[in-house]
């Protein structure tokens, strides 16, 4: 047992040392460490943050405009609607008044001149619709506009926050 006390003392001081030096090891890798990388990647996660709750307040946004672009559709459509109801009704009797009126003076409705005058009625008459659809292609157009520069916004809005946080993160460096 005299012979392994040395050997014993030997391991117990080589395994002292060891430890020793891995204590200093991790101390110096503890100081190689960036300090900042702690605040780096909290501030990545609060950029991360930030533009998932811009994506999600765009995307409630863009909903919402979209409903409101179909009520607005569904609305033009119905005054279109009524429009050409009341168009057609007083066509109609414009057609019945101008046909009493020649009946009153002796022409027939199958008369150049009579037929002239009710062909004048009918023509002002899709006149009026042609314009009433134009305006109608324009207010749809419009609506479909406002929905595209929305989304366009959007995109420019997320690139511009994307861009302010890469800037951020290359200042925090």
């Amino acid at each position: 047992m005299g012979a392994l006390t040395p050997v014993i003392t030997g391991l117990t001081t080589l395994t002292t040392a060891i430890s020793a030096a891995d204590r200093l090891i991790g101390a110096g890798r503890d100081f190689a460490r960036d300090p900042y990388e702690e605040q780096r990647r909290q501030l990545r996660a609060q950029q991360d943050l930030a533009l998932q709750q811009l994506g999600a307040q765009q995307a409630q946004n863009e909903q919402q405009a979209r409903q409101e672009a179909e009520r607005e559709r569904q609305t033009i459509a119905a005054t279109a609607q009524a429009a050409e109801q009341k168009r057609r009704a007083a066509l109609r009797r414009a057609v019945a008044r101008q046909r009493v009126q020649f009946g009153g003076s002796g022409l027939q409705a199958g008369d150049g001149s009579a037929e002239a005058v009710l062909l004048g009625l009918f023509e002002e008459s899709e006149q009026d619709k042609t314009a009433t659809g134009r305006i109608d292609a324009l207010r749809y157009a419009a609506l479909d506009q406002s929905l595209s520069d929305r989304q366009a916004l959007n995109v420019l809005q997320r690139t511009q926050l994307q861009e302010r946080q890469a800037l951020a993160r290359i200042a925090s460096v």
